[in-house]
């Protein structure tokens, strides 16, 4: 059964511009988000997932974010360093939470960044991470005195796909949805020669933010506006879509997996 954790929304809304996504002009609809949420929710727990909820806290608008908050691994929590001071209460916040359900917190020093599943991915033994927007490169050192699996890393090069998983979605350990404009040409090959199968989205996809999804079981979970092409795509590898609307997160700069923290 995959497990994995939620923020619901109490807090959210656009207090400032850390991504280039975020307008703080464009505030948060409060009904239209709290649906959104509770979509969401209901999508993961018809699916068979066990879901975990974090309390949201006074102050921390992007807490919804839960991807973020560092990586799950056995009994062990990874913790992320944020590069924007806004948001560094928030892996503090999940550290506590995770700690008492029998986590054991691991931390980076504190001058490198890591911002969790945001820019680490498990995908069939190895380990995807992405650096240069908000993680650092170095944290790949510190990643793999935790980690038993190789670590591919990535360069990411647009503003806009700032996080590994906005710029590629695992289908499964043959199947990737990727952004290709997100990778430099060397990192793409690295892909390609990992992958059996690559599903390359339009730039009408990624303003969907489309890599932004996750899987339980056969069924993709993605944010409602992709294209039918891309639908079809994923189709053909033996995958039901089911598309939720995140209208509301996108304002923030994220979409299905920037909410949700899976556990490995």
């Amino acid at each position: 059964m995959k497990k994995i954790l939620l923020c619901p929304p109490d807090f959210y809304d656009i207090e400032y511009e850390i991504n280039p996504w975020m307008n703080t002009n464009n505030k948060v609809d409060k009904e239209r988000v709290r649906d959104e949420y509770e979509q969401l929710k209901e999508v993961y727990l018809k699916l068979g997932a066990e879901v975990l909820e974090i309390p949201a806290e006074p102050g921390l608008p992007d807490m919804v974010y839960a991807a973020n908050f560092g990586f799950p691994k056995g009994n062990t929590f990874i913790k992320s360093n944020f590069r924007f001071l806004q948001r560094r209460p928030e892996a503090d916040f999940a550290a506590k939470f995770l700690e008492a359900k029998g986590f054991m917190t691991y931390s980076l020093p504190q001058n490198v960044f890591f911002e969790g599943q945001g820019d680490l991915l498990k995908i069939n033994g190895k380990y995807f991470f992405g650096w240069g927007k908000r993680s650092s490169f170095s944290a790949k050192k510190y990643l793999a005195e935790k980690l038993t699996g190789e670590i591919l890393d990535f360069k990411l090069n647009d503003p806009y796909f700032y996080h590994l998983d906005m710029s590629l979605g695992p289908l499964d350990k043959n199947t990737l949805v990727i952004n290709p404009r997100s990778f430099l040409k060397k990192d793409l090959e690295k892909l390609y020669k990992n992958f059996k199968n690559i599903i390359e989205t339009s730039i009408d996809d990624n303003k969907m933010m489309a890599c932004n999804l996750v899987v339980v079981g056969h069924t993709v979970v993605i944010g409602k506006g992709i294209s039918g092409q891309l639908k079809k795509d994923i189709e053909k590898y033996g995958f039901e879509v089911r598309e939720v609307q995140m209208d509301e997160y996108r304002k923030g700069g994220g979409s299905v997996k920037c909410n949700t923290l899976e556990f490995f």
